[in-house]
Order: C-alpha cells, then structure tokens, then sequence
C-alpha cells in the first residue's frame, strides 16, 4: 500500500509573506486616507470661525411676551432661574406693557434692566431667536 502523497504548496513562505505585506499596507494606506478625509474635511467648503463675536454684534431682539424660558437665556445676566421666573410671572399676571415691570420679578433689579434694554422688546414686531 502506497501512503497518499501531499502535494505540493504551490505558494512558498516568501510568497506568503508578500501577499500579507501588500494586504497590511493596502489597509493602511486606506485607514490613513479615511482619517486625512475626517480630519481635513476636504468636501466641505471654508468656514469662518468668529471667536470675537459679541451679544451686541447680535441684532436680534427677544420679545419677552413670546420668548419661551430658553431663549430668555440668551439674555446678558439671565440665568435659568430668572428666565423661568419671568415665563411664570408672564403666566400669572399676563404680557409685559412696559421693560420696568421686570423689576417686580425677584433678582431683577436696575442694573439687569438697564442691560436688557438694547436686547429686548415688549410687544409685537418680535424675533425669536429661533426663528433665525
């Protein structure tokens, strides 16, 4: 009886070796053009990052009659607290006739007032800024 007889490997170690090495450094190669792709943001287009933008370069006014509690955030010295105290006051007693009626809102004083006045409108004609 004759042992069956292995045939032979047609691909040496060397060659092995090759066709691992093209496989590694085609998945590199692939893995660095995906991360410069994520990175550099190549198709999109040139965008302007503006860090010196100030609340009065802004020349939106919030209506504090229609403003919901987040938006009265983006007010100048209004924090959640007093945004939500305003929307519960606004609900109470109705619609603000005049900027000085805050002043009936505790923590809302001459100097808040004084710094609403430029960012804020009682009435119609308003912008929320989610309208923007």
């Amino acid at each position: 009886m004759e042992s069956p007889q292995k045939l032979p490997n047609k691909t040496s170690p060397a060659k092995k070796q090759l066709i691992v090495i093209f496989f590694l450094t085609t998945s590199l190669f692939i893995g660095i053009v995906i991360k410069a792709g994520r990175d550099y943001h190549w198709w999109q287009p040139e965008t302007e990052i503006v860090s010196t933008l100030t609340p009065g370069d802004i020349k939106t006014k919030i209506d504090i009659n229609e403003a919901p509690w987040h938006e009265l955030l983006l007010l100048p010295k209004v924090g959640e607290v007093k945004a939500r105290a305003i929307v519960a006051y606004r609900k109470k007693h109705g619609r603000f006739n005049t900027l000085d009626e805050l002043r009936q809102i505790k923590g809302i004083g001459n100097n808040i007032i004084e710094l609403l006045k430029d960012c804020v409108i009682v009435g119609t004609g308003s912008v929320h800024a989610s309208d923007n």
